[in-house]
């Protein structure tokens, strides 16, 4: 049996080796730092509660980021939809506020267009990009995570960035 001391102070040893890629991971499954934030406490929390049944023998951020995926899809089935304004920042270099207005809802756009093509991949596929461009891991750190060939990662990676660079040049 662990010590609760030594639990806390495993669990901080991973938080502070994890937290990067674990935040970035919440980040985008969640669209937002606030509730990546949130999150990522919970994971943490939970990995915690949960230590005793860690096996040590396993792949620590592996385990990691599966807490974080079950807390995200909780957060996302759980949340409210509500609008917010965001507040407009003063005009700068000549533009109007008008103008200003209007590139940040291309700019918006623009993402809600890769977010809406990136939830029609497969999870894998999307797992897979999500790992590497957000949880800023690398091939062979995702084949171990996702139990692929590191080949298979990335040629995953690059079919899928093919397909939405053509459907987003549409």
């Amino acid at each position: 049996m662990v010590s609760e001391s030594d639990r806390r102070s495993e669990v901080s040893r991973l938080a502070v080796l994890h937290h990067g890629p674990l935040f970035g991971y919440c980040r985008r499954r969640l669209g937002n730092d606030s509730e990546a934030d949130d999150a990522l406490q919970e994971t943490f929390m939970r990995a915690f509660k949960y230590y005793g049944s860690y096996d040590p023998t396993r792949d620590a951020r592996k385990w990691l980021f599966g807490i974080a995926h079950n807390v995200c899809v909780e957060v996302a089935r759980g949340r409210k939809r509500h609008t917010t304004v965001a507040v407009m920042p003063d005009p700068s270099d000549g533009k109007s506020t008008t103008e200003v207005a209007l590139e940040r809802l291309a700019q918006e756009e623009n993402l809600e267009n890769v977010r809406r093509e990136l939830e029609k991949l497969p999870d894998r596929t999307r797992r897979v990009l999500e790992l590497r461009f957000f949880g800023h891991m690398t091939s062979a750190e995702i084949a171990q995570l996702e139990d692929m060939k590191e080949t298979a990662v990335r040629v995953t990676l690059h079919r899928a960035l093919e397909g939405l660079r053509a459907k987003l040049a549409r």
